[in-house]
């Protein structure tokens, strides 16, 4: 009786240590809206909705409204009305906002679309909407004809009216903040106060504008990370290509890698959140090829926009968000060098798996979600309920998604062990009760 009441605790005790680690990886993932074209940047109003900017999927390039994609081996981007930004209540009802706006896409798989970019709101639940460009900001107005593309708005959800209130891609012509080549690419939006920050992707480089009408007020280049070629990874050109530029000569800061690709130490910030401290926190994408395991997590000035590295070693990061304890979690596009898995132009030949990591306030790393439906995303949130809202298959047409991983461990191990422990413990304590009362009643 003695040794059936120990393995009773034991298994018991040993059940609690099963049931403890699996609850302590616990993360729940569904999908919120599916369907979409290219959706990238989401926020809440203070009311529960969601909003979604759907980038859209381009133009077939017919009316002439095309220019050479300066990320994409030069396939042509083409520019058509279908853009649009959804809203999606607390109880999983949508509806259009806005549609009809313009889209930059490549041609003809209308993959990594440039268009509604991002949407946040600010204290005072006033809406400010991004768009995205993706090339050359000289071609915006004259050949794309799609003036509305690189701009900072301002957004009135009950009359849909638009106030541009920076524009971004005469900026980086006019002035061309880092020095290299003039592209411009404004990516996401976080928003401190009166003031709105924007990185740009394309011209590498983080704006603050004054949400009041101001304009710009500050521009800093986001600091390129030098690594040794002999570190870089290149694909493999068809037999029998020569010079896969067409003949284009290296833009500024770019040099030529061995099969004649041209490449840069750009930094390309992709994502944005105000930490806790009120500093600033962006992402990095990394320049092509995309080197795995050297994309950083940098910390801002929200004034001076001077940065500071605050991690490293990631991979093609494309969102950052904290949660309301102060941890920080950041988004990977893909897990491994986007070329190795998409071929340019848009066909996936291989596995778009990313990943979603938390990194403690201790700078402790946990990988919170590892692939198994989360695919080249971009663009990450925290909702009202505590669950992270993220941009999913976000450089697709037709196959976008929004979708929700609740990070949260439902308990915490130890103490889950301690509750099935204190349960295995009173189970052999009744047992030898009952043991007593049994030998009493034999001797009375």
């Amino acid at each position: 009786m003695k040794l059936k009441s120990f393995a009773l605790a034991l298994f018991t005790f040993c059940l609690a240590t099963v049931a403890g680690t699996k609850a302590a990886q616990a993360a729940s993932f569904s999908v919120v809206a599916d369907g979409l074209n290219n959706p990238r940047g989401i926020g809440f109003d203070n009311s529960g909705n969601l909003y979604v900017t759907e980038s859209g999927f381009g133009g077939d390039g017919k009316d002439g409204r095309s220019i050479p994609s300066p990320s994409a081996q030069y396939i042509p981007l083409s520019a058509a009305e279908n853009g649009t930004l959804l809203k999606i209540t607390p109880d999983g009802k949508k509806e259009t906002i806005l549609s009809n706006l313009t889209s930059l896409a490549l041609t003809p798989s209308g993959e990594q679309a440039a268009g509604p970019a991002d949407i946040k709101f600010d204290s005072q639940n006033n809406a400010y909407f991004l768009t995205g460009y993706a090339g050359d900001p000289s071609s915006r107005d004259s050949v794309l004809k799609s003036p509305s593309l690189g701009r900072l708005y301002k957004l009135d959800l009950n009359t849909k009216a638009v106030t541009s209130l920076a524009d971004f891609a005469q900026y980086e012509l006019d002035n061309n903040p880092d020095g290299s080549d003039i592209i411009t690419n404004p990516y996401a939006l976080a928003i401190k106060g009166s003031t709105g920050y924007v990185v740009d992707g394309g011209g590498n480089t983080i704006y603050s504008v004054g949400l009041d009408g101001s304009g710009i007020k500050n521009v800093a280049k986001i600091p390129e990370k030098l690594i040794s070629p002999d570190k870089l990874e290149f694909p493999e050109l068809p037999e029998g290509t020569v010079d896969p530029t067409g003949g284009a000569p290296l833009p500024p800061g770019y040099s030529s890698a061995p099969n004649g690709l041209p490449v840069s130490n750009q930094s390309v910030p992709t994502g944005i959140a105000v930490a806790p401290d009120g500093s600033l926190t962006v992402s990095e994408y990394t320049y092509f090829p995309y080197p795995e395991n050297e994309a950083r997590i940098l910390s801002l000035d929200p004034e001076t926009l001077e940065s500071t590295v605050l991690a490293d070693g990631f991979t093609q990061l494309t969102g950052v968000a904290y949660d309301p304890e102060g941890n920080l979690y950041a988004l990977q596009h893909m897990n491994s060098a986007e070329w190795k898995e998409i071929q340019q132009g848009g066909i996936i030949t291989g596995d778009i798996s990313g990943s979603l990591i938390k990194i403690g306030k201790d700078g402790t790393r946990t990988t919170i979600w590892d692939g198994d439906g989360l695919e080249a995303a971009s663009g990450i949130t925290f909702g009202p309920d505590g669950s992270l809202y993220i941009a999913n298959r976000a450089r697709l047409a037709g196959t976008g998604q929004v979708i929700r991983i609740d990070p949260r461990d439902v308990p915490e191990p130890t103490s889950m062990l301690g509750v099935l422990t204190a349960a295995a413990l009173g189970a052999s304590l009744k047992q030898k009760r009952k043991h007593k009362e049994l030998a009493k009643a034999e001797i009375v």
